[in-house]
């Protein structure tokens, strides 16, 4: 593994030596007279001298240059007045050496400590991580390959102290929400504020369209998170949720490197769920009549069929996924460049979905002088995503409108097709809920596609104005184009009315930003330090969109691409919103005798979204931190090779809502004017609220890092308050005050701030070199973070609802003082009685006529959090000479999942209902009308334990070098697995869940989501 080690360093080396050499013009390289020879040594762990291959040995003041091979020895002819020797190696100190009369010129390299060490992205600049005050966690590049993903932030799972990241559904490029130490908005949004290559930007909807997906993780350097107000101050009003940092790749100095990786891999269903078959189906529903003293039906008494369909098998595939991945990197001293193209073609588990992504990248950075440098990025990308009809909690797309949920609803007695070759209708007696379709025509015939089309891109000057004094300029552009297609065909009786319904959206969205900064860095001494920033920004956004939807088509041929051939189309809606943030910040960093750390940072926004009296907000931040190791008591202990304590204070805002949303508006709305009066239309005004302001997150941070023999174990301890202020939130108001909050929100709600919400938590990360020598070493990193997530005040203590209008999600959401964010209320089950009726607990004791208790909102009680309390990940790897193994697990403790599709299939009911899951029988052993009302959804009774502890990733890799080839120079195959054990008492697809949007208010629901995958990939890395 050493090997390896040197010829990946070697490669970078030797990008280094070819950009030298071709600064120097041709004829400039005077002749050669002799040749000399030598061999370059490093000392090994175990203090032996061992050859070091690629190192970039050069003539000083010429074109001149070599490599080290694989022994370390290298051949280079130089004049015969010999010269001076440059012997550099990426991490080692650079040494020169007189060459003289010598024929042998042999070379020590010394490890440079100071390069080496971690250095971290932060809010406009860099910083050695052994230098920072505030709480910082990162992945490198390395860790990102390890696992074949399709969107950067599935890098992050179980990798990070702090960051829970959850995939909303298994669908191909589908979003996946990120909390940064707990949940902490109600109305506004909970994901994290995004800055790529310096352009902030949000997620907008991590479950509708993940445009983070349109960016190539194979692009991305590193990733940080900043999480404590010390970090994130710096970004402001944007900065309360964490900040997630993303660095592309740069190009290195050298000949030119081309990589090029492909990998194919197998999906298949995790696990599917167990429904009844047509003879348990046929004899439960029987059942069902007789303990009710109901006649059975005479269609299903004289039933004799012998069709037996097991829907989810008819729908669900074993997918196939390909990822080709080529980039181009190298330069000179004065300009380094990365050229990449990727594209990936991912099918889905059910037939007909999939997610297809190509993506361009052209990184530059040119020293155009000593003292002026520019910096360009540019990325394109289009993405395209099939999916399967997902449920979005309305009437209009409830469970059996669903994809997933009319698969699991259909009755197994119905063929898929009927004996013409159309598509049988799966509501196949009169009894079975009309609200399903056929599946298999659902996966086959419907239309539900969403395409971004993405370019973003910028550039950076950056100008020494004088000694330490540098002035950075930014401009930056983000545009991207969403089209979302939707089609019901004819065949489609339920979600196409069997007349065709189409919808069409069109989103543009353009982001400017323009940044201007001074930057002041200084030795104050040897071990004292200043780095000084203070700047400007100005961010403007642009959306438009078009809405379209009709229905009644004479032909399914067209699809929605003609609507003017609808008998009926609503009126088009059409938008366009404008936002800006104007701000100004600055930072202090400060370090005295390298063991006296100390930052402030401060930033006033100004936004738009916020009303008059509020447009403006200030952000502070403070933060200290006492590196011990540095002080003269701790040089006995030399076991103990770094150590630090840190504390931070600061504030952080977050916008949380939507342009106009402050302002007085008018709203179209139709209206009832009385009894018999039927329906007109009319204007619903907003209510202006000229006080609205940030929410604002207070957060205090204290942590330990340590390093213990030689950073062989390294240790990361956190504790943090995060208190958040002034929560905007939707307050509900009498219908017949005829107002509304405006844009994006429902008549009859205005918005206040209203409401505290507090997060507080441990976090604990642990990294050890178990064992290394020569051919072995063992690593294992691991992490576990805690979260109390607590509401500590509300609007005049009320709860707020979770008010969404054409609600069928079934959820039981309450925000309520005292009880964390979404909290789950609802009647408690105790069992079922003796003629096998549900009970639950009355907790007012109230009974009806018949001496039965009552149960109704009266009777709700907390029954758990959406949200974890404990999330952990544990990675080890281990390498033997070229061979190396690595796996990432990962789990939660704490949460709750709504199961709201073991409440729809576990129903007794025959009456507008369909088919069930095995477990109906366990939980009605005896179905009867008596206990189908009695059946109650949002209770104890469906709501599981979401615990899981999963094997992410299983990476088996070899690495094939060829020092001696001057074509290929060297080639990684791996085999790899991505979650292919979970260990959980979830009785669903999948614990990892979360139906709806990552900032709905209704989170924890299990809704007809489409199920997770396990996947097997081979893989191969080459190196040209």
């Amino acid at each position: 593994m050493k090997l390896l080690k040197h010829l990946f360093q070697s490669i970078c080396a030797g990008l280094f030596w070819v950009g030298s050499t071709t600064t120097v013009q041709a004829g400039a390289v005077p002749p050669a007279d002799r040749t000399i020879t030598g061999t370059v040594t490093s000392l090994s762990p175990s203090g032996q001298p061992e050859a070091l291959p690629g190192v970039n040995v050069t003539l000083k003041g010429s074109a001149r240059g070599t490599l080290s091979d694989a022994g370390g020895k290298y051949t280079l002819e130089v004049p015969d007045n010999g010269g001076v020797l440059i012997f550099s190696f990426v991490g080692y100190a650079s040494q020169e050496i007189e060459v003289g009369s010598a024929s042998i010129v042999n070379a020590a390299m010394v490890p440079d400590n100071k390069s080496l060490e971690e250095v971290v992205v932060i809010g406009y600049g860099t910083a050695r991580k052994s230098d920072l005050a505030g709480s910082v966690a990162s992945i490198s590049e390395a860790a990102i390959k390890q696992m074949p993903i399709t969107s950067m932030e599935q890098a992050m799972q179980g990798r990070m102290p702090g960051v829970q990241v959850q995939q909303s559904s298994g669908q191909p490029g589908a979003g996946i929400s990120i909390r940064v130490r707990g949940a902490s908005s109600i109305a506004g949004g909970n994901e994290p504020l995004y800055v790529i290559d310096g352009l902030p930007q949000y997620n907008d909807d991590p479950k509708l369209a993940n445009g983070l997906a349109t960016i190539n993780p194979a692009d991305i350097a590193t990733i940080e998170v900043l999480k404590d107000a010390a970090s994130t101050a710096i970004y402001g009003s944007r900065g309360s949720n964490g900040v997630v940092m993303i660095t592309s790749k740069t190009g290195r100095a050298g000949k030119p490197v081309i990589s090029f990786e492909s990998s194919a891999g197998v999906q298949s269903i995790r696990q599917k769920l167990d429904l009844m078959n047509a003879a348990e189906y046929l004899d439960y529903t029987k059942a069902f009549y007789r303990n009710s003293n109901m006649t059975v039906p005479a269609e299903l008494a004289n039933f004799n069929g012998t069709t037996d369909t097991d829907w989810q098998g008819e729908v669900l595939r074993d997918a196939i996924f390909t990822n080709n991945n080529l980039s181009v990197s190298g330069g000179s001293d004065r300009t380094k460049y990365f050229i990449s193209g990727g594209y990936l073609d991912q099918q889905g588990i059910i037939t007909n979905t999939g997610y297809k992504r190509g993506a361009l990248r052209l990184n530059v950075d040119s020293k155009v002088s000593d003292r002026f440098s520019v910096q360009g990025r540019m990325t394109a990308s289009r993405g395209a995503q099939r999916g399967f009809s997902p449920g979005l909690g309305d009437n209009a797309r409830n469970f059996g409108k669903s994809g997933i949920g009319g698969t699991l609803q259909s009755v197994p007695v119905a063929p898929v097709y009927n004996e013409n070759g159309t598509y049988s209708n799966p509501v196949f007696f009169s009894f079975n809920t009309p609200d399903n379709e056929n599946p298999v025509a659902f996966a086959k015939e419907a239309l539900d596609k969403s395409t971004t089309t993405r370019v973003q891109g910028g550039v950076d000057f950056r100008v020494e104005l004088v000694k330490n004094l540098t002035n950075n300029t930014r401009f930056f552009g983000d545009f991207y184009h969403i089209r979302k297609d939707l089609y019901f065909p004819r065949v489609l009786l339920s979600a196409g009315s069997g007349i065709g319904f189409a919808q069409l959206g069109n989103y543009d969205k353009l982001s400017l930003l323009a940044e201007d900064y001074l930057e002041y860095k200084v030795d104050l001494s040897e071990k004292s330090y200043l780095d000084v920033v203070a700047g400007v920004s100005l961010q403007k956004d642009r959306t438009n969109s078009t809405d379209l939807e009709a229905s009644g088509f004479g032909s399914d041929v067209l699809k929605n691409y003609n609507f003017s051939s609808a008998a009926s189309i609503s009126k088009p809606v059409t938008d366009i919103v404008e936002q800006a943030v104007a701000s100004a910040f600055g930072r202090l960093r400060l370090t005295l005798q390298n063991k006296y750390l100390f930052s402030a940072s401060l930033r006033r926004d100004g936004a738009s979204v916020f009303a008059q009296n509020n447009k403006y907000g200030v952000f502070p931040s403070v933060s200290g931190a006492w590196k011990l190791s540095e002080e003269p008591f701790m040089t006995g202990l030399k076991w103990i090779s770094n150590a630090k304590i840190r504390a931070s204070w600061g504030k952080a805002g977050n916008p949380a809502i939507r342009p106009y949303q402050s302002l007085l508006l008018g709203r179209i709305v139709n209206t009832g004017q009385g009894a018999g009066a039927g329906l007109a239309v009319g204007i619903a005004p907003t209510f202006p609220n000229p006080d609205l302001k940030w929410e604002t997150g207070v957060q205090t941070d204290i942590g330990f890092d340590a390093d213990f023999f030689g950073s062989r174990i390294r240790l990361g301890v956190d504790y943090y308050i995060k208190t958040t202020r002034d929560l905007l939130t939707l307050v509900q108001v009498a219908p017949s005050a005829g107002i509304g909050a405006g844009i994006a929100s429902s008549p009859g709600q205005i918005l206040q701030n209203a409401g505290t919400v507090r997060n507080k938590g441990w976090e604990f990360s642990l990294g050890a070199t178990l064992f290394e020598n020569e051919n072995w070493s063992i690593e294992l990193d691991a992490n576990l973070s805690t979260n109390q997530n607590k509401v500590i005040a509300t609007k005049d203590g009320k709860d707020v609802p979770n008010y969404v209008a054409n609600d069928a999600s079934r959820s039981t959401s309450i925000i309520r003082k005292g009880y964390p964010l979404s909290a789950f209320f609802g009647p408690r089950f105790t069992g079922l009685n003796d003629a096998g009726v549900p009970q639950y607990e009355n907790l007012n004791g109230d009974k009806n006529a018949a001496g039965e208790d009552i149960i109704n909102s009266a009777d709700n009680q907390f029954l758990g959090s959406p949200y974890p309390k404990v999330f952990y990940g544990l990675a080890p790897r281990i390498k033997f000479r070229k061979l190396s193994l690595s796996m990432l697990w990962a789990g939660v403790e704490g949460a709750i999942i709504n199961n709201v599709g073991l409440g729809f299939l576990t129903n007794p009911t025959a009456i507008s209902s369909s088919n069930k899951l095995m477990a109906a029988k366990t939980f009605y052993p005896v179905p009867s009308q008596a206990a189908a009302n009695k059946h109650l959804v949002g209770s104890s009774r469906f709501m599981e334990s979401g615990d899981f502890f999963r094997m992410r990733n299983i990476r088996l890799g070899y690495d094939f070098s060829f020092p001696d080839s001057r074509f290929i120079r060297a080639v990684n195959l791996y085999l790899s697995g991505q979650n292919l054990l979970t260990f959980t008492k979830y009785s669903g697809f999948d614990p990892e869940v979360n139906s709806l949007s990552g900032n709905d208010r209704r989170q924890g629901l299990d809704f007809a989501a489409y199920p997770s995958a396990k996947t097997v990939t081979l893989g191969a890395g080459i190196t040209f």
